[in-house]
């Protein structure tokens, strides 16, 4: 017979990963509890999670909520990494983490359906996060719309411009 603490771990499990953006796979055992603590805060500044779990609870969890391809990756010591928000920030936080340290291990991540190795993820981590690109996105915009606006409006600007010289040129001439 199950234990209900068993069935409440993988429900627990479930319920961590059921708003998840992007799921991903650690090995946390060259961490320190001080280190994994600290990893913890950072990750969490950037909407993220990091937990470590037990193998046979995670893959009752992952079967159940569709993650079957990161099940093959739950062998040896594993704790969950997920980002709720933003899927790179968090990856950004754990590489800057791991080169502060000089240590951890990011085995797996699952983004939108797709299975990444370490190296895959180390590479996205050096992409621009979400919030970066939708900034640029919106400066780009900006600055098309204060192009068009001033296109727009040089014509009218010449005309007041031209207008103010003739009524300087008329009020000297009255002048004198």
């Amino acid at each position: 017979m199950v234990k209900p603490e068993k069935i409440q771990e993988v429900e627990q499990i479930k319920e961590i990963l059921k708003d998840a953006k992007a799921v991903y796979l650690s090995d946390f055992t060259h961490l320190t509890v001080a280190e994994i603590n600290e990893l913890r805060r950072k990750l969490k500044e950037k909407k993220a999670l990091y937990k470590v779990i037990k193998n046979t609870r995670a893959r009752f969890a992952f079967e159940a909520l569709g993650y079957k391809d990161l099940v093959s990756y739950l062998e040896g010591p594993n704790a969950l990494l997920v980002a709720y928000e933003d899927e790179i920030e968090p990856l950004k936080v754990f590489f800057d983490f791991k080169k502060e340290v000089g240590k951890g291990v990011l085995k797996v991540g699952e983004l939108e359906g797709r299975i990444y190795e370490e190296r895959d993820l180390e590479s996205l981590s050096k992409l621009p996060g979400k919030k970066e690109l939708q900034a640029k996105l919106v400066m780009g915009l900006n600055s098309v719309f204060y192009r068009l606006v001033s296109a727009l409006n040089w014509p009218l600007s010449s005309l007041v411009w031209t207008l103010e010289s003739i009524k300087k040129t008329k009020e000297k001439e009255e002048g004198n």
